[in-house]
């Protein structure tokens, strides 16, 4: 209740201080929707996450959006150890936390507040463990419980992670938009104050801007963070305007109540290009649309039947009629922008003729009924869920399937898929590093499907596991690759899932926004951004 007041409170001030004073310094961002928490650890992936964590939190590491390497952040030197098993953290001097209504810091970031962020998600005993639930699912996809052996505080500003075996992706992961740094003082002031579930309703982190107010599916606004490590922001204020309707949301930018929209759909492209006063950022993106089959279902436990649904589905019609070219084919499951993609992988070609054989083969020759499930919302990975599902209706009718479609809302999806009812359903993935482990271990491992996290396909082959775990403990880039190649071998013999699209990510914004960076997951970052006239 006093989060709400407090929230509340702010909202109606803010509001009324942005109407009448309509701040030359800011810019309003309109984006999807959003519900979740503001602490990315315990919120699910997603391109809103990432945003939101790089206006609000810093992290150990960050990821160059140009050159790809990472490089420091909070950390401004690390060390790794010969046998891959201890990593240690140099931390910046003089790194503030946000000063807000809710809490003003007494001192500068040091370890303790490392400890504190990763404590809290692996250790169960952790006083903020089972906060909003306990679950943390990028790390828990990860299994990062199991990886790390032990934090250590090695002096006020160093600190090193000690793991179980090598982990050649710890690095990224450390650099995710979900590794963020909390203030463990403001956690101590919650415990005293009895009001723990504030640290992922009012964040308090290191980030170029703090909460300023908070409505869910409406609005998120954020204000400059003077104090900033790296130097203050130029814009004195950023909002997240959450429009779930593309034309909406481009409608907002043409009128100018936002400067930027993210995600606008792929049909509108060509109109937001003859507009003069907009402007189109068009970037390839670490994502996948697929269809996900539940392979634990007759008669999807047959391998001929998955062959035959592959085969039975025109994805360059899926691309003209849903993208308008604004994404490429998949003929994997993982993008070529990662450096693991097999170029020499083809995809299965659309032959209706032979799934039809497949099908004769399986022991049906009259076809069978089957059900998809898809999400309601469109979104830049798959701008009309709905219309994919009607398009590959009618290609598996073609070849004696009947297809019915059931459109569930997110949280309807979510519990249904938990107990793993589905015979198929059309689904996304957006990388959260650059790492190919990010792709393959949370959708298709045996341990996400025991964990009953992302592996909707309930797909389990303990040589492709073994393939990821040679891969993630190998220093050699050539020898990872040559994993990764296998294992996306393994998984089109198998065909656990059916790799549609890779999309791109399009942002269309007016030209007086300047150095708006883009990262390569999607997001976005205001940090460096600028109004002129």
């Amino acid at each position: 209740m006093r989060t709400l007041l407090l929230l509340s409170l702010l909202g109606a001030l803010t509001a009324c201080k942005w109407r009448d004073n309509p701040p030359l310094e800011g810019a309003i961002y309109c984006v999807e929707g959003y519900n979740q928490s503001l602490n990315p650890q315990v919120s699910t992936p997603g391109l809103v996450v990432s945003s939101i964590s790089a206006q609000l939190y810093n992290r150990l590491l960050r990821l160059n959006p140009v050159t790809l390497r990472l490089e420091g952040d909070l950390a401004d030197r690390w060390q790794v150890s010969r046998d891959g098993l201890t990593y240690r953290f140099h931390l910046r001097q003089n790194v503030p936390f946000q000063t807000t209504p809710w809490f003003a810091p007494s001192r500068m970031l040091n370890a303790d507040d490392v400890l504190f962020s990763f404590e809290r998600i692996i250790n169960p005993k952790h006083p903020f463990h089972g906060v909003s639930g306990g679950r943390y699912p990028f790390f828990d996809a990860q299994e990062m419980g199991k990886l790390i052996r032990r934090i250590n505080r090695l002096s006020a500003q160093e600190v090193s992670f000690e793991l179980w075996q090598p982990d050649a992706g710890f690095l990224a992961s450390l650099a995710s938009d979900y590794a963020v740094i909390l203030s463990a003082e403001y956690g101590d002031r919650l415990i005293a104050q009895r009001a723990r579930s504030q640290m992922d309703t009012l964040p308090v982190g290191s980030g170029p801007f703090a909460l300023l107010a908070y409505q869910p599916d409406e609005y998120l606004k954020l204000v400059r963070h003077p104090g900033y490590w790296e130097g203050q922001p130029p814009l004195e204020r950023v909002v997240f305007d959450f429009s779930p309707s593309a034309a909406r949301r481009v409608a907002k930018l043409l009128t100018g109540e936002c400067q930027v929209a993210a995600f606008p759909a792929a049909s509108q492209i060509d109109f937001i290009a003859q507009k003069t006063q907009l402007k189109l950022d068009i970037q390839t993106n670490l994502n996948t649309s697929f269809l996900a089959i539940n392979t634990d279902k007759a008669p999807f436990n047959q391998l001929k039947v998955r062959q035959a649904l592959a085969m039975a589905i025109n994805r360059r019609k899926l691309l003209d009629a849903i993208f308008y070219d604004s994404a490429d084919e998949a003929d994997s499951l993982l993008p070529p922008s990662s450096w693991a993609h097999n170029p020499n992988l083809a995809p299965y070609p659309f032959d209706p003729l032979q799934a039809k054989r497949l099908l004769a083969e399986a022991g049906y020759p009259d076809g069978f009924s089957m059900t998809l499930w898809v999400p309601p919302i469109s979104r830049a990975y798959n701008p009309d869920p709905l219309k994919t599902a009607q398009l590959i209706q009618s290609d598996l009718k073609d070849v004696g399937i009947q297809l019915r479609i059931v459109q569930l809302k997110p949280y309807q999806m979510q519990q249904r898929l938990a107990r793993r009812q589905q015979d198929a359903v059309l689904q996304s993935w957006v990388a959260n590093t650059m790492d190919p482990d990010n792709f393959y271990r949370p959708l298709l491992s045996c341990q996400a499907k025991q964990s009953n996290a992302n592996n909707f396909s309930s797909w389990c082959n303990p040589h492709f596991d073994l393939l990821l775990d040679k891969a993630i403990a190998s220093n050699k880039l050539a020898d990872r690759i040559a994993d990764y190649h296998l294992a996306e071998t393994l998984i089109k013999q198998e065909v656990p899932l059916i790799p549609l699209a890779h999309a791109l990510t399009i942002h269309a914004f007016r030209p007086q926004l300047r150095q708006l960076q883009v990262d390569p997951m999607g997001g976005v970052a205001f940090k460096q951004a600028y109004l002129k006239d």
